[in-house]
């Protein structure tokens, strides 16, 4: 699921099953690595001014779904596992961990001498208290849906260690305790109370919270890794949409534009010779869906047709400003380590329309969110090349668009787009957008042998097997498209030169982060 405004069903993880060794075969993760940060004398203190789009409720880590919240949420708190830039997981909280030979238990050691911001110690039962609060059956935790029919159970195992019990083996399993929502708080926290009480191991704590406007944070004294930690402090500045955002970072009421991609349309604007500009690639995608169960997609011929109808290249340069890699309708993006090699590039070819269409004439509406209109228009333009097409779009409000309920937009028109964000594993994607009767499958799309190759790869552990049933996987995607994805936007960040901040694969590091004094 999920678009960048949305409320309520979002969760922020990225990232790639690039160790994949890592899995059954019982290796260790890695301790955590300081990263260097950018070349220059580093010098202590400073506020890094960031900015974010105003959740719109209150924030609590249990419940966040919004990128704004979870920006606040993380520079206070902590996860067991990290993604690096290597789109590998490294241990945070935890220190190192272990699968069992079959593969359905892990057992995580956890970091010693760490603190809440409230001078409790963090121990075994807070990690097992928080991932009860995601998984537990009455879950209000959009991070719940990551673990559904992975994770059994999880309890306290040796001293200082924690066992997770999964339904099934998942050689990616670390991956998934980087996500949204499994931020680490005490035993006894209570759901909704963050905001009046933030509570959290991260490297700062909350100062003031003035919902809607502005959130100041100062270094936290007690942090375990506060040697690494240069900023005095973070000030998070909200504002009402992205566009207002590229605004206030332009006057220079913010040191840096980062977290929440930005359309590149907004950014445009920007005089890159004024800042440092970085991009990163990610996994997450705009997914252009199809109703296979209505007319007109329940024709295999007709979603084929439009897959081989869009100049994929233009949707690059025009959604996002050439900075992206292309997309073949398959969930395997540049991050993931394992890709499939064995189906053609595709790109927009009148002659394949007119072989699988013919004289046929199709018309649909295509239903978005203002995140994904941008795409959305350029696909009715391209369309308009074809006598066989007629579309109309339908752009909502993010709030009007993933609605509650089973006939929320997103999830019941015939044709939608909707931004996934990046996942630990192309697993989930399989899992949620494809995998029969799931709650997000809003193609409606169902396919026994798919189902079935997904959950082999879910227990497979080396690249040789990966690499086949990948192949496999991607073969049926890319032939049935129920899910057209054109492409794989890069993230940009804009930062002021005297910012240094490491570069960062998913949730921002300021491990390392300094500011040089400006000139």
């Amino acid at each position: 699921m999920k678009n960048r405004e949305a409320k309520g069903r979002r969760f922020l993880i990225l990232g790639a099953a690039a160790a994949i060794t890592l899995g059954l075969a019982g290796c260790s993760g890695s301790t955590a690595t300081p990263q260097a940060s950018q070349a220059g004398k580093i010098v202590d203190g400073g506020t890094l001014r960031i900015s974010i789009v105003d959740p719109g409720t209150q924030v609590d880590p249990v419940t966040v779904a919004s990128p704004g919240g979870t920006t606040l949420v993380d520079i206070a708190t902590e996860k067991l596992v990290r993604v690096g830039t290597d789109y590998k997981p490294h241990a945070d909280l935890a220190m190192s961990w272990k699968a069992s030979a079959d593969g359905l238990s892990w057992d995580f050691a956890i970091r010693d001498g760490v603190k809440f911001n409230t001078g409790s110690t963090m121990t075994a039962d807070d990690v097992v208290a928080t991932i009860d609060r995601v998984i537990a059956p009455n879950s209000v935790s959009a991070g719940a849906g990551a673990f559904a029919g992975i994770l059994k159970s999880v309890k306290v195992g040796a001293p200082g260690h924690v066992v997770f019990t999964l339904d099934k083996p998942f050689s990616d399993f670390p991956y998934l305790l980087a996500g949204s929502n499994t931020q680490i708080l005490p035993a006894d926290y209570k759901t909704g109370t963050w905001q009046a009480h933030p509570v959290g191991t991260g490297p700062f704590v909350i100062t003031n919270f003035a919902a809607g406007q502005s959130i100041t944070f100062k270094k936290n004294p007690t942090y375990w890794n506060k040697g690494a930690i240069h900023l005095a402090g973070v000030k998070v500045n909200e504002y009402k949409d992205q566009q207002a955002r590229v605004l206030g970072f332009q006057s220079g009421q913010e040191d840096a534009l980062i977290g929440e991609t930005i359309p590149a349309s907004f950014t445009s604007a920007l005089d890159p010779s004024k800042y440092v500009v970085r991009t990163q690639p990610e996994a997450g995608f705009s997914a252009f869906v199809l109703r296979v169960d209505e007319k007109p997609f329940n024709d295999k011929k007709v979603r084929q047709a439009l897959a081989w109808a869009l100049d994929r290249k233009a949707i690059k340069n025009v959604v996002y400003g050439g900075n992206a890699d292309l997309g073949n309708d398959t969930v395997y993006g540049p991050t993931d380590p394992v890709r499939p090699n064995v189906l053609k590039q595709r790109d927009a070819s009148p002659d394949k329309v007119s072989s699988l269409l013919g004289s046929k004439k199709v018309a649909f509406t295509i239903t978005t969110s203002s995140t994904d209109e941008t795409q959305a228009l350029q696909i009715q333009q391209q369309l308009k090349k074809y006598k066989n097409f007629s579309v109309k779009v339908n752009v909502l409000t993010a709030d009007q668009y993933f609605a509650a309920g089973a006939n929320s937009p997103w999830l019941s028109a015939q044709a939608t787009i909707t931004y996934w964000s990046s996942r630990p594993s192309p697993s989930q994607y399989n899992d949620f957008l494809y995998r029969t009767g799931a709650i997000w499958n809003a193609s409606h799309y169902s396919n026994a042998k798919l189902d079935t190759l997904s959950s082999a790869y879910d227990s497979a552990t080396t690249s040789t097997e990966r690499q086949k049933l990948v192949n496999q996987i991607a073969k049926i995607e890319w032939d049935d498209a129920p899910v057209i994805i054109t492409a794989f936007g890069h993230r940009r960040e804009f930062l002021d030169k005297n910012v240094h901040l490491p570069r960062f694969a998913v949730d921002v590091d300021y491990t390392g982060a300094w500011m040089s004094p400006k000139s």
